[in-house]
């Protein structure tokens, strides 16, 4: 090995290194692969089943990720260079885009990586698994050529160093989560961290004894469900709602918060009202960051804030919008009563000023009012 390409081997070694680290890291990384391999730009892909999940290429214009995006290129029926196989740290260049080609690709996405000085380069995969990959490429224009031995083996020795930056920011992540569900667990909140696939990535305390106590809500294959059938089709358009990547990129903040009356089967007192927050996306998202936080908490811990619209709609006072929320739930007039310290007949006197504020005759259908509120 001759000094100059040891010393750049360790340039790039030391950038990616410190990609995960450092505000720009990943950018100074890629540029340096790129210049130091002759290239172009290079680039950090994600892709799952059905969607490119990042793609990451520094300095480009914004137009070809909404290009890239609009001709599908993450397709390998499109895009020949996802059509190409090989395990992890193989090397394949031009050579296997040659074979590629005769088989795969369409003349949209030719026209793509002309516009985009991306006709040849070399690529590997960094990480596989069940519907995702994170792939890392050299991309080079027509005029730039193609690879040669030198460029290939130093892009295969920075692969190297990409994947261990892969592996320590997803680590990062975790331990983010982990802290994150820390933070809940120091005030009592049940909460789970959700990740992009609708996983769940991490959960608190009161949130592990609330999926253990057989009420509303249940784990099915690390995922959060509810245990009546009913609620669970509700939660689980919610959460795929709150995960959908074209409404995350939109400019509004409506439908950044969700709410959700969850019902206990077999325990009237078991319900919880769950909020689906949307968690924001960092620059540098490879997919292993949370992205949805759900909260659940029961009647009797809603903060009064949250009786906020109850009392705005239906012009309750904080005590009858805590009892509204509480019948909802579907407890005992004789359990709220004990709960509040009063006498059943002050809770009789109570609920009939909040069915004739409601306008509702019955305390079914101001269950139905309540939870549509909420929602």
């Amino acid at each position: 090995m001759d000094s100059l390409f040891a010393r750049e081997m360790g340039e790039v070694e030391n950038a990616f290194l410190a990609a995960p680290f450092e505000a720009d890291g990943w950018n100074a990384a890629l540029r340096l692969l790129a210049r130091r391999t002759r290239s172009t730009r290079a680039q950090l892909l994600g892709i799952g089943a059905e969607a490119t999940l990042f793609n990451f290429m520094p300095d480009i214009d914004p137009a070809y990720q909404r290009e890239f995006l609009e001709i599908e290129g993450w397709r390998p029926e499109v895009n020949w260079r996802v059509a190409v196989s090989a395990r992890p740290l193989e090397i394949l260049s031009e050579a296997h885009y040659d074979i590629a080609r005769q088989h795969s690709g369409t003349d949209d996405y030719e026209e793509h990586i002309r516009c985009w000085d991306g006709v040849h380069g070399c690529q590997t995969a960094l990480v596989e698994g069940e519907g995702f990959l994170v792939g890392l490429a050299a991309l080079r224009s027509e005029d730039d050529g193609r690879t040669e031995q030198r460029d290939r083996k130093l892009f295969a020795a920075g692969a190297t160093y990409a994947l261990a930056a892969v592996r320590m920011q997803q680590a990062i992540a975790q331990r983010g989560a982990a802290m994150t569900v820390g933070a809940f667990d120091a005030i009592g909140v049940a909460a789970f961290l959700i990740d992009r696939h609708g996983a769940v990535a991490a959960l608190s305390a009161a949130a592990e004894a609330i999926v253990g106590a057989g009420g509303a809500l249940c784990l099915r294959r690390g995922r959060l469900g509810a245990a009546r059938r009913d609620a669970d089709a509700l939660l689980q358009a919610g959460l795929a709602r709150a995960l959908d990547d074209v409404l995350a990129e939109g400019a509004s903040a409506e439908g950044a918060m969700q709410q959700y009356w969850i019902g206990s089967p077999e325990e009237p007192e078991g319900g919880l009202l769950c909020e689906l927050f949307r968690l924001p996306q960092r620059e540098w998202d490879f997919g292993f960051e949370p992205r949805v936080l759900v909260v659940a908490r029961r009647a009797a811990d809603i903060p009064a804030m949250r009786t906020a619209p109850l009392r705005a709609a239906l012009g309750l006072t904080a005590a009858e919008a805590e009892i509204a929320l509480r019948l909802a739930n579907g407890e005992a007039r004789e359990t709220i009563a004990n709960g509040r310290g009063t006498s059943a007949q002050t809770l009789g006197t109570q609920i009939k000023s909040i069915l004739r504020k409601s306008e509702v005759g019955r305390e079914a259908e101001l269950a139905a009012l309540v939870n549509r509120l909420l929602r």
